[in-house]
């Protein structure tokens, strides 16, 4: 600006916007729990934390969502103690993050975040998973992402978890992990 001349004030007035611009580890504006990160070539808003079981308990209730299978399915304990992301086999608060969701669910909850707040959410890739700030805890979970394995019968998931698994997993995508949870982006 100064190079063209333009006064002083003007100079100034624009250094000022582009220094108000959010950069990568920010808040995104108008929403604390985003924050902007670079993966890659291309700068998204992740989440700061997991989806917790009191957001996932809203989003069952408004959609009649049932729960997803959380064991293997030739599993004995399946049939004598079920868990689901209820009861997913110990204690948890609200704000814990959800887990024994499928990847169906996690899908159909960003979907329906979306519809509520008119912002595109989704599951991030492996390369944004990887990118995003861990979000600590007691208990880690790895987090559904949007990648698929084995023909998309499989999903992957992302991060590491209190079971000491970490990377990229590919999973069943029909049923639930006490493992595996939920963590959006939102593209900008």
């Amino acid at each position: 600006a100064k190079a063209y001349g333009l006064p002083p004030a003007t100079v100034a007035a624009l250094s000022k916007r582009a220094h108000a611009i959010p950069q990568p580890g920010d808040a995104l504006p108008g929403e604390s729990d985003m924050r902007l990160v670079r993966a890659g070539n291309s700068v998204i808003a992740a989440a700061r934390s997991e989806v917790s079981r009191d957001d996932y308990a809203r989003f069952a209730k408004a959609t009649g969502r049932p729960a997803s299978l959380c064991r293997e399915r030739a599993s004995l304990l399946r049939i004598v103690k079920p868990i689901s992301w209820e009861s997913p086999g110990f204690a948890q608060s609200a704000q814990q993050p959800v887990v024994c969701v499928s990847w169906s669910d996690a899908d159909a909850y960003a979907r329906w975040l979306g519809q509520r707040t008119g912002h595109h959410y989704r599951l991030p890739t492996g390369a944004e998973a990887a990118a995003m700030p861990g979000s600590g805890g007691a208990r880690p979970v790895s987090q559904w992402s949007s990648e698929c394995g084995k023909g998309c019968k499989q999903r992957l998931s992302q991060g590491h978890s209190w079971r000491g698994t970490g990377g990229a997993r590919a999973l069943d995508a029909a049923r639930g992990y006490d493992d595996v949870g939920i963590r959006l982006v939102r593209d900008l």
